[in-house]
């Protein structure tokens, strides 16, 4: 983010909207709203307006509150019966999806020259990384004596990939969970790697040696089988991240439900004070800042991954590397 905003900035936006825990992103955007509206507001009321009333207020404005909730609640709880329902496939499509990803596997062991490839996600990458490198470098020794026009195009095409490749090289080393994977991945622009690559490879056509070319096409694959293993990866953390949104919005929905029902109930013997509302209102609005902090990091990451690298993108389920067979969720689907 190169764009002239403050490292500050761009670091504190990357934590909101991708890199930080989401209940802690809720927790530190309630705090601030508390501190704006609880102590800042108040300062100001009773300075233009003197000791201000709530009672006239109160009632509408948590009752609203506690209706969202149940409204909130009942939506999330839809949501994820659809995340339900479409999980639970006939056993042929399961069949089909297993062995999509064991083909995947033996696909790409024959790619990269290897008995067998790590299960792990985050070793997965850094194996695909390793094998795009030794690739990129293996060509450029083959080329080094090239004419200039094409070592020219290929040094600026051999940068560009060592660039994104180390960069995101970096990010893997932190990445701990699966949402660290994907936000690693996720500004690896496999799309023009491949697009630049075949058109380096059809611009120098004739003056490429058949080894070199070879190569190039093995690069092109493992370049193809990185955003087919992103898209995979992305949909994991998808799915996830739904299901860590519906356990943490219940127990926050419970608390938010209880507390503002219990206001509601004792309003006309407890004292309706300005820090008391407030709190009331934060404790209320909490299930919704945390759906809308998990909101922000899934449309952020899904708007960040769309490419389609070197496949063509289409509503028909179809597998997008010879010889996998579609399968509902397979490793294939980008």
């Amino acid at each position: 983010m190169s764009d002239g905003t403050p490292a500050s900035t761009t670091r504190l936006r990357r934590w909101v909207l991708l890199t930080g825990d989401r209940v802690r992103v809720a927790a530190v955007t309630l705090v601030t709203g508390f501190l704006l509206v609880g102590v800042v507001g108040y300062a100001l009321e009773r300075t233009l307006a003197g000791e201000p009333a709530h009672d006239a207020t109160t009632v509408s404005l948590v009752g609203a509150l506690l209706s969202g909730n149940f409204l909130l609640f009942s939506i999330v709880v839809s949501v994820n019966s659809l995340f339900v329902t479409g999980s639970d496939t006939p056993l042929d499509r399961e069949l089909g999806r297993v062995r999509s990803v064991v083909e995947f596997r033996r696909q790409l062991e024959s790619v990269i020259d290897a008995d067998h490839v790590p299960a792990d996600p985050a070793r997965l990458v850094r194996l695909l990384s390793a094998e795009i490198l030794g690739l990129a470098q293996s060509i450029d020794d083959d080329l080094h004596a090239a004419d200039l026009d094409l070592r020219a195009d290929l040094d600026a095409y051999l940068s560009s990939l060592a660039e994104e490749t180390g960069e995101m090289n970096e990010r893997l080393d932190g990445a701990t969970s699966n949402v660290d994977l994907v936000v690693a991945m996720m500004d690896y622009n496999h799309d023009s790697q491949i697009n630049d690559l075949r058109g380096l490879r059809s611009t120098h056509a004739d003056a490429l040696p058949a080894e070199t070319d070879e190569s190039i096409g093995d690069l092109l694959r493992l370049l193809q089988y990185f955003a087919t293993a992103r898209a995979y990866f992305r949909s994991l953390y998808v799915r996830r991240e739904f299901a860590d949104l519906s356990r943490n919005l219940v127990f926050t929905s419970v608390v938010a439900v209880a507390t503002t029902a219990s206001f509601m109930h004792f309003l006309e013997v407890v004292p309706t004070t300005h820090f008391l509302v407030v709190t009331v209102e934060a404790i209320a609005l909490a299930p919704f800042i945390l759906v809308g902090s998990y909101v922000l990091r899934v449309s952020a990451v899904s708007r960040r991954t769309g490419a389609g690298g070197g496949f063509v993108r289409s509503d028909r389920a179809g597998g997008d590397i010879d010889g996998i067979s579609p399968g509902d969720g397979a490793l294939g689907d980008d």
